[in-house]
């Protein structure tokens, strides 16, 4: 019997649809002798897909990370000098949020919203007062994300990096 082939133990209709399944084909990838399934998400470059690209799990996934970190800082906080705070909230949480934030381009404002309540969290934490995004002069989380597009779309179009995101682009003259 070859590998991927069904077999008496496991019968084709006990293990539903497959990938790659057709008519006239029962192919499906095993394992040690297990079919494998396919997985609801993957996650690449610490950026977590899901089938459907909503980058719901990975905006999920970065503010508990985001706010794990915050828990740690604020236990810090006494030991630490203000300065000194504000580097490791740099470091763990506003790197956090600009990793890969093109990806949010376009996203329902719920999701924007619950990167923005990090980002508002964080800000509290160094400075304890309310209103605090343009004392830090920190742009909210929707306005890094479009710097981020007009940045890459700019740098694109003015040859000012790797030719690959170039080639692929025209200007239109009027």
């Amino acid at each position: 019997m070859f590998e991927g082939e069904p077999s008496e133990t496991q019968p084709d209709q006990d293990r539903g649809p497959v990938a790659g399944e057709s008519e006239g084909c029962m192919w499906s990838p095993t394992l040690g002798g297990g079919w494998l399934e396919p997985a609801s998400s993957i996650k690449s470059l610490r950026v977590i897909l899901d089938p459907a690209l909503t980058v719901e799990a990975q905006v999920t996934q970065a503010a508990k990370l985001v706010f794990f970190h915050l828990h740690q800082a604020r236990q810090l906080a006494p030991y630490l000098s203000q300065d000194d705070q504000a580097t490791v909230i740099h470091m763990t949480v506003t790197s956090r949020l600009d990793y890969w934030n093109v990806l949010y381009a376009g996203l329902p404002l719920r999701l924007i919203w619950k990167l923005q309540r990090v980002q508002n969290v964080a800000a509290r934490l160094l400075t304890r007062s309310p209103a605090v995004l343009c004392e830090l002069h920190w742009l909210p989380v929707a306005y890094q994300i479009r710097l981020k597009v007009f940045m890459l779309t700019f740098k694109a179009l003015s040859r000012l990096g790797p030719s690959y995101p170039h080639d692929p682009l025209f200007q239109s003259v009027p």
